[in-house]
């Protein structure tokens, strides 16, 4: 654990939940979501890093309400997740040997399952490990899940890539196993591999999720833990953060 540094992404604008404040900062019970995040890993007790916190959209809201609670890194531009890591790339020790990636907008996330990624990559010779969640609930789906990555499997079961709902083939968009974006990486093999991304694709954004494809075309196998819904909840709209509430 204490050579793994964890990045919690923050810098999104959240234009869709209505108001003017950056996304991270929505309220979920008593406090904001990225302040669930943070009470989470601060409960890890041989985990003693501040995390670094990507902010962009309204940074100083964030810094004032977390504090020195964290670390500060800016994306400046909104290019994508894989841009948004790389945003932090400076202020991680070389002699860091995982790098772990949180979501402000995703509140859930257990310290189980935050050790439990992290131990599947340190007992593993592969360059990658990622969470997935298997949604059965065909509403819940519908609603809350529809627009998250798809796992995509081959026949023997092993994880090929993950693809975009703005990137999917029609069967590929039925697939009920998503992408919850939690992912735990060799520092420099994930550093190397994000100065390769492309950005041609549906929304001209550099994605995170591309790493699972170089990873699988480097002949690694992905290894992933599954996780339940409610761990990878995310809100980007007041209908979702309504469902969010009713798991409070």
């Amino acid at each position: 654990m204490e050579n793994t540094q964890i990045i919690i992404l923050a810098a999104g604008k959240g234009s869709r939940m209505g108001g003017d404040i950056p996304k991270a900062l929505t309220q979920l019970g008593n406090q904001s979501m990225i302040e669930h995040v943070m009470d989470t890993l601060e409960s890890i007790g041989e985990y003693s890093k501040p995390p670094i916190v990507v902010v962009g959209y309204k940074s100083e809201m964030i810094t004032s309400v977390l504090g020195d609670r964290a670390i500060y890194a800016t994306q400046d531009e909104q290019k994508g997740t894989g841009h948004a890591v790389m945003s932090a790339q400076s202020l991680i020790r070389l002699s860091t040997e995982r790098v772990l990636i949180l979501y402000a907008d995703q509140p859930f996330i257990s310290k189980e399952t935050i050790n439990k990624i992290i131990l599947n990559k340190e007992n593993s010779l592969t360059p990658l490990s990622i969470a997935t969640a298997i949604i059965d609930d065909e509403n819940l789906f519908m609603n809350q899940f529809y627009n998250f990555g798809r796992i995509v499997r081959d026949n023997s079961g092993d994880i090929t890539k993950i693809v975009e709902k703005k990137d999917a083939l029609d069967s590929e968009l039925g697939i009920h196993e998503v992408n919850p974006a939690y992912f735990c990486c060799d520092r420099y093999w994930m550093f190397h591999s994000l100065a390769s991304l492309k950005n041609n694709n549906a929304q001209g954004e550099y994605y995170l999720t591309d790493l699972v494809k170089i990873s699988f075309d480097q002949q690694h196998p992905i290894h992933s833990i599954q996780i339940n819904e409610k761990e990878a909840l995310g809100a980007n709209t007041p209908e979702q953060l309504d469902v969010l509430k009713s798991y409070l």
